[in-house]
């Protein structure tokens, strides 16, 4: 009883609300109010040019109209039988049907109309199959007439007619009557079947059969008024659908009424027909006149390429085909053909998806990580690291080799002996140098700009000491081994002492920090000066065996 209720309920404020929106448009003397209330959508141009009075007549007697549906819509079911699962299926969707059409929700028109298709075909088949009293023969009919109505329009709707020559203008013309034909022939045949099935009223099939006349009285009513009042009663008279609207609300509700017709005999779905239904949509659909090609990858900017774990996942795609568009990346492609185009986006994904699957060696790893990296990085997994990442991993790096070259010079400290044992001073310290590829050792005054000024001139001299400024470069003719270094200071010039030695020579350095430091593989270290100034270096060097070396750098004022 409550939904009987909710529908007087619905129908008596939806009256009053007419009512009322009709007395506001006559005071504020503006159709706007009224025609909001009953339409559900503002006027158009047209209104304001036609009888007020008029008008406001038409909606009153639309909103009654709609206020009467609403009780017929929103009444229960008569809820005196269950119903099969096949009829209650029926009556759901016959109520979501009901619903969209009344409740206007603005959508697409593709949208809409494929929403209506999706929700409707389910309804015909049903209807076919719950309805009693009606052979297999009959129903089938009923079946076929429903899906070419409610398929094929649409499928008509959207081909393109442009492609069609003038000739064929005529057939598409005779086959959308032909369709409507088939729509009127469904719907009477509905009407039977429900007189035959004796589940639904007499009032529910006269107001089915009300909608048969709803396109005869409204273009007679259109004919018999001139413009614009034509195209304002066109607009009131979609208050006629309300048949169409009640009809399938008690149609639904009056599924489950006692019948006097025995079971429906068994209906099975025609499956080749629901094929071809399926199937005549895709058919018809035309391809495209030639595939979309981008070439993104000519116009990219690939002066700066982050690493694949700094690279956001939008944007992995495009430093991929900006690392494999320049030209030689694969052998197979060719980047100019004979009528000048150049490759595409497309191809080069295509390639790159393919050395994916086949694991190409010929393909780098570090522009293949950018398309699969979960590929890549089973051989690469350092590719997956950050800049960050990859710079702490290098620091770490150097200082273990820093450590191990430290470990292996303290291993020969300890079997280095002073040159000079008679030339005593307080301050002297021994080191051992480690060259690989004849690479020596600096001295200098603890600023790495003299260091790099010293380099930056790039002197060639076959002495093996070399100084400009505050630093000195010490040559080697060791290839690999291990060669002692020992520094003393002196306050004084020593006398020069060429004996055992291979190379004995000097070089003016400018000490300005008061320390003397040397600095190379396996060397670190540093001595006090008496004071910062000028200094004399006097490098001796000789080689003791095969590997080994000794050097003795003498440091003292320059007179």
């Amino acid at each position: 009883m409550q939904r009987y209720r909710l529908g007087r309920l619905a129908a008596i404020v939806n009256m009053v609300a007419v009512v009322v929106a009709v007395v506001v448009s006559l005071v504020r003397d503006s159709l706007d109010p009224a025609w909001t209330v009953v339409q559900w959508y503002p006027p158009s141009g047209f209104a304001d040019e036609t009888s007020r009075l008029a008008v406001l007549g038409g909606l009153l007697l639309a909103g009654a109209v709609k206020s009467w549906m609403f009780w017929q819509v929103l009444q229960g079911p008569a809820g005196a039988v269950p119903l099969p699962r096949r009829a209650l299926w029926l009556r759901r969707l016959l109520y979501v049907y009901v619903g969209r059409l009344l409740i206007p929700v603005p959508l697409p028109d593709e949208v809409a109309l494929a929403f209506d298709v999706v929700l409707w075909v389910p309804i015909v088949i049903l209807f076919a199959q719950v309805l009693t009293r009606s052979g297999p023969a009959f129903r089938l009919i009923l079946l076929a007439t429903a899906l070419l109505s409610t398929v094929l329009p649409p499928v008509l709707e959207v081909m393109p007619r442009d492609g069609y020559a003038d000739r064929t203008v005529p057939v598409l013309s005779a086959v959308s009557l032909a369709l409507v034909a088939a729509g009127l022939a469904w719907f009477l045949l509905i009407l039977i079947a429900q007189r035959r099935d004796g589940r639904w009223t007499r009032t529910t099939m006269v107001l089915g059969a009300c909608q048969l006349a709803v396109i005869p009285i409204s273009v007679v009513l259109e004919q018999l008024v001139g413009f614009p009042e034509s195209a304002v009663l066109s607009d009131l008279l979609d208050v006629l659908v309300v048949f169409q609207l009640v009809w399938l609300a008690r149609t639904a509700h009056e599924l489950d009424r006692p019948g006097t017709a025995p079971a429906p005999e068994s209906l099975r779905s025609p499956r080749p027909l629901l094929a071809l239904m399926v199937l005549a949509p895709i058919a018809v659909v035309a391809p495209e006149g030639k595939p979309h090609m981008t070439y993104t990858w000519r116009d990219a900017d690939c002066s700066s390429i982050p690493l694949f774990a700094d690279t956001p996942p939008q944007d992995r795609r495009r430093v991929y085909l900006c690392l494999a568009g320049d030209g030689g990346f694969y052998e197979d492609i060719r980047f100019w053909n004979g009528g000048g185009r150049t490759v595409t986006d497309q191809q080069l994904l295509g390639k790159g998806w393919k050395s994916c699957a086949a694991g190409d060696g010929k393909v780098r790893a570090e522009t293949l990580v950018y398309l699969c990296p979960e590929v890549v990085t089973r051989d690469r997994p350092e590719l997956l690291l950050t800049a960050a990442q990859l710079k702490q991993r290098e620091a770490g790096e150097r200082a273990r080799r820093r450590q191990e070259v430290a470990d292996e010079a303290a291993q020969y400290v300890s079997g280095c002996r002073d040159p000079w044992p008679a030339l005593r001073t307080s301050r002297q310290v021994t080191a051992v140098h480690l060259p690989t590829d004849w690479d020596g050792y600096h001295i200098f005054d603890g600023r790495r700009a003299s260091v790099a000024a010293l380099d930056e001139e790039g002197i060639e001299s076959d002495s093996p000491l070399v100084a400009r400024g505050g630093a000195a470069m010490v040559g080697t003719t060791l290839e690999y081994g291990a060669t002692c270094v020992t520094v003393k200071v002196l306050r004084t010039a020593p006398p020069i002492r060429r004996k055992g030695w291979d190379d004995v020579v000097d070089a003016d350095l400018v000490l300005g920090s008061g320390r003397v430091h040397l600095t190379g593989r396996g060397v670190k270290v540093a001595v006090a000066l008496p004071k910062a100034g000028k200094y004399r270096v006097r490098l001796h060097t000789r080689t003791l065996d095969e590997g080994v070396g000794e050097d003795l750098v003498v440091v003292f004022p320059a007179s």
